[in-house]
């Protein structure tokens, strides 16, 4: 049953998947069944500057703000980790709300404020990697959490006993193993900013889109197969991304203690 669940579960997500690789390898602008043979025809639109630019501006802005998310994640999940304090699990819930909001809510709410202080050409990449930290704080703050969960701090405090300082104790005992749960989480951070639409739809400039808020506004005048070559190009530079980072830092770890 659980087999029979799982790959039930895994064809859901993958059927979808292979269909969009398909059509970007056929001959016709609408796919038929059975299908009349490939062609590449399609790629020559989607490796163009009106989709790799917007594409480039995707992977600044989502690099961006993976590298502010780990930041501000890691130290709260470690100040969340090792504090006594009774404002723990109240700060812990202010950090994870933008789990539990809407992002149309967040996005507008980030709109009004800027109306309000008057500082709409703050509007762009500037404040969409801001914005975009927001979301990611979360997942990093889940990730590293959970991997500062199997280290003992009395490891950091022998150390520190042994006669090293607070910093080079953390670096060299604490850090170490909390680095899956850091690429995990920074992982998850880029992938979510990368992929957004809600807060993008709102706070992108006319002359920089961003790859979703271009694929949306293509789909509303026109159909074409090169839609799908967009798709799977992204698809396959996240994939990429995620093996450069499974080779590196086994990301699993982090589920269980790189000591295990």
């Amino acid at each position: 049953m659980r087999t029979t669940l799982l790959v039930l579960t895994l064809g859901f997500i993958a059927v979808p998947m292979l269909m969009v690789g398909w059509t970007s390898i056929q001959p016709d602008t609408y796919p038929a069944f059975p299908p009349s043979g490939l062609s590449l025809r399609w790629w020559g639109a989607a490796l163009t500057r009106e989709w790799l630019l917007p594409m480039a501006l995707s992977a600044q802005v989502a690099l961006a703000s993976a590298a502010c998310a780990l930041l501000f994640g890691s130290a709260a999940a470690y100040t969340l980790a090792r504090g006594t304090g009774r404002g723990r699990r109240a700060f812990e819930a202010f950090l994870a709300a933008p789990l539990l909001l809407p992002e149309i809510v967040i996005s507008l709410s980030v709109v009004q404020l800027v109306s309000m202080l008057d500082a709409r050409r703050l509007i762009g990449p500037t404040l969409l990697v801001a914005t975009h930290v927001l979301i990611g704080i979360p997942f990093v703050l889940r990730t590293v959490g959970v991997s500062l969960l199997g280290i003992n701090p009395v490891w950091e405090r022998a150390a520190r006993d042994l006669g090293a300082s607070a910093w080079w104790a953390f670096r060299t005992v604490t850090l170490p193993l909390m680095r899956s749960g850091m690429f995990a989480g920074a992982l998850f951070a880029f992938i979510v900013s990368f992929n957004n639409v809600e807060l993008s739809l709102f706070l992108t400039a006319r002359d920089s889109s961003t790859l979703p808020i271009r694929l949306l506004q293509y789909m509303e005048y026109e159909y074409s197969p090169t839609l799908a070559c967009v798709a799977v190009t992204s698809v396959v530079g996240i994939c990429v991304i995620a093996g450069v980072a499974s080779r590196f830092a086994r990301l699993t770890d982090f589920i269980h203690g790189e000591s295990k």
